[in-house]
């Protein structure tokens, strides 16, 4: 079945930031990624995955405006490759927590899938860093990925120049809490096409041709609010296509309990519209 919206691949996620000068210095010499600055306010960020990072400075005052408590749901995972690797990430990040302005580095926990640990950094965005075997959650999808949309300069490192503190191989993931799984899976499936694997009840992995996936967890978080600053992004070929797939949200918008549709603007340089699905997570096109 054809969604209602063709779209080519998951581009990007959305982190927000207060100083871009300091966040690079912790993206690119801590957590050791890719990282362009692209205005005084924006960066973007990648790792082994066409599927980018966008960073934006609202600037402390911004920050303060958003209670966030469900951003732990809505974290970046770096993979390495070994427990033992998971193990020496966690120690220098406890060695170098002050050197970055990390608020906390979490504790060390193990499931089925591997080791892994949280880190919450200077401007509140959470990152996990996990045990995974080359190619992320690539194993569990049983088709290969179309990756034809990763920029053909970045091919990952094959052999590794990185000076940064940690060395993860890949961005493998980012989080997305949902209200109700299986009404989340019908809409994601449908509307925008997503390749959707049940990992239990209350989770399930997605992607669109892509590498990094969107690993969706049913949560009961109250506070779904403020979620625009941290949407997760799909690019299409052009303003036409943009101001048609907003056409076809609006026109969805009460069979999907759509919450807020905005309207399309030039933002960061870019043409597009944002809006709220029924869980509150926002989306932009």
């Amino acid at each position: 079945m054809r969604p209602l919206i063709d779209l080519p691949f998951l581009s990007h996620g959305h982190a927000t930031l207060k100083d871009v000068e300091e966040s690079i210095r912790f993206y690119r010499d801590f957590l050791g990624l890719e990282v362009v600055k692209t205005s005084p306010r924006t960066l973007v960020a990648r790792l082994g995955s066409n599927t980018a990072i966008v960073g934006v400075t609202l600037g402390p005052k911004g920050l303060a405006k958003a209670n966030r408590p469900w951003l732990e749901h809505a974290h970046f995972g770096l993979d390495l490759r070994g427990s033992d690797e998971v193990r020496n990430a966690f120690e220098l990040a406890v060695e170098h927590q002050l050197q970055f302005n990390i608020l906390n580095v979490g504790r060390l926990t193990e499931n089925e899938e591997g080791l892994s640990f949280m880190i919450c950094d200077q401007d509140g965005n959470y990152w996990q860093i996990l045990e995974n075997a080359d190619g992320g959650y690539s194993h569990y999808f049983e088709r290969q990925c179309d990756t034809k949309h990763a920029l053909a300069s970045f091919s990952g490192l094959e052999l590794d120049t990185r000076t940064s503190i940690l060395k993860p191989s890949l961005m493998s993931h980012m989080t997305c809490e949902v209200i109700d799984i299986d009404k989340s899976q019908a809409f994601y499936e449908e509307m925008f096409g997503l390749e959707c694997i049940r990992l239990g009840s209350k989770r399930m992995l997605g992607r669109l041709n892509s590498v990094a996936v969107i690993d969706f967890l049913e949560t009961e978080t109250s506070v779904r609010e403020h979620k625009m600053h941290n949407h997760i992004g799909f690019d299409v070929a052009g303003p036409e296509v943009v101001d048609v797939a907003r056409q076809i949200i609006v026109e969805n918008q009460a069979r999907f309990g759509f919450d807020i549709i905005h309207k399309t603007s030039g933002s960061h340089g870019s043409y597009g519209f944002t809006f709220s699905d029924l869980d509150r997570n926002a989306w932009q096109i």
